[in-house]
């Protein structure tokens, strides 16, 4: 049953997932499960964090995008909910990936997420109380659904946002999560927006050619 999602910031999330490497240095292969198991209660925020950044980085690591996309949807859906840590089935718990690989992805994430960890600290807690949070799993899984999607570069903007949301919730930010939110919701509203404009181009287009070919 859903219980109290915990909110616990002592380390910070790039030193969490810089541990979780050195922990697993000697292994060639590592998991989701891993990352879940080891970080318990407080995995939501990192385990968002690594899924998003390798859509949110511009670098073509093979193994990794192919097997974030589930996780975000998932995960996002059970923070929603209010499970008190991220519940995965075993097909995706054991899904791996060469630690080589997440290690290129993390690293080049760390660089900027120690930038923002040093402006982060608990603030505006009512934002990340359990409540929020879980209303901040529904917008987290909105932003999920469309990096899913087909959209030419229509991921890397949704994916950084999840990447600003997701760390402040980990380090009890609400100003930061408040950011995220409110550069995810411009945003969104660009991309529908521009699909929007394609659309009716597209419609205009069809209904010209419709009346030429019936002339």
């Amino acid at each position: 049953m859903p219980s109290t999602i915990h909110s616990s910031p002592g380390l910070h999330t790039s030193r969490l997932l810089r541990q979780f490497l050195e922990r697993h240095a000697e292994q060639q292969y590592v998991s989701l499960g891993d990352l879940v198991a080891e970080l318990g209660d407080r995995a939501y925020g990192p385990l968002l964090v690594i899924c998003a950044l390798p859509e949110a980085l511009p670098l073509p690591v093979a193994g990794v995008s192919a097997i974030v996309a589930i996780p975000l949807m998932l995960v996002s859906a059970q923070l929603s909910l209010g499970f008190a840590r991220p519940y995965l089935p075993k097909w995706l718990a054991k899904r791996r990936w060469k630690r080589q690989n997440l290690a290129k992805v993390v690293e080049k994430g760390l660089h900027y997420l120690a930038k923002t960890e040093k402006f982060v600290r608990p603030r505006w807690g009512f934002i990340t109380s359990r409540l929020g949070q879980q209303l901040l799993g529904l917008f987290i899984l909105l932003l999920a659904v469309i990096i899913a999607l087909p959209i030419p570069l229509g991921n890397i903007l949704p994916a950084i946002a999840i990447v600003v949301i997701s760390l402040g919730m980990s380090e009890g930010d609400g100003l930061l999560v408040v950011v995220g939110v409110v550069a995810a919701s411009i945003i969104l509203a660009v991309m529908v927006s521009a699909i929007g404009f394609v659309a009716a181009g597209f419609g205009n287009f069809f209904q010209q050619l419709r009346q030429r070919l019936n002339f």
